[in-house]
């Protein structure tokens, strides 16, 4: 019912009392009810003869079967609709399964390199330590001789010792 439109919430309410009574629905109470309000109401009258009128025009009305034709036809609707769904349907799977594995992949993708970045950052900062104490190691066997540090002192003054290693930094 529509409690937004009283009179339609009534009109319906009468419609289904009437509609009752002219199936023969109802009690002998509610039956007894209905015949005193329309002999009361020459409105409830009027819609019971509305009613009565229409139920009469489609009693008239005649029944038609559906033939061998249309359920063929119809049949044959219904399996086209449904071979389009199953279709859709394995689609819309295949893609999901797509998008998924394309997720993982770039997923993965992404863990590598960062892993790598780390890695390369950490390495090279090792590396660039070697670089730089390059001269030093490859003399290592010279200086292990000296025994004072004063002499490699004195040796950095006369500019024996190369200033700078470019290291690409």
């Amino acid at each position: 019912m529509n409690e937004s439109n009283p009179g339609l919430a009534e009109t319906t309410s009468i419609d289904e009392e009437i509609v009752a009574y002219l199936d023969g629905e109802l009690d002998s109470e509610a039956e007894a009810r209905v015949a005193r309000r329309l002999s009361d109401d020459p409105a409830y009258r009027l819609r019971l003869n509305q009613l009565q009128q229409a139920w009469d025009l489609l009693d008239n009305l005649r029944g038609t079967e559906a033939d061998d034709e249309f359920t063929a036809s119809t049949v044959a609707m219904v399996a086209v609709q449904a071979e389009q769904d199953a279709k859709s349907q394995q689609t819309r799977t295949v893609r999901q399964r797509n998008f998924a594995w394309l997720t993982l992949v770039a997923a993965m993708l992404v863990s590598v390199v960062s892993g790598y970045v780390v890695l390369h950052r950490q390495l090279t900062r090792a590396d660039r330590n070697l670089v730089r104490d390059l001269p030093v190691i490859e003399r290592v066997d010279e200086y292990s001789n000296i025994d004072e540090v004063s002499f490699l002192k004195l040796l950095a003054r006369e500019n024996l010792f190369p200033s700078e290693v470019d290291d690409g930094t």
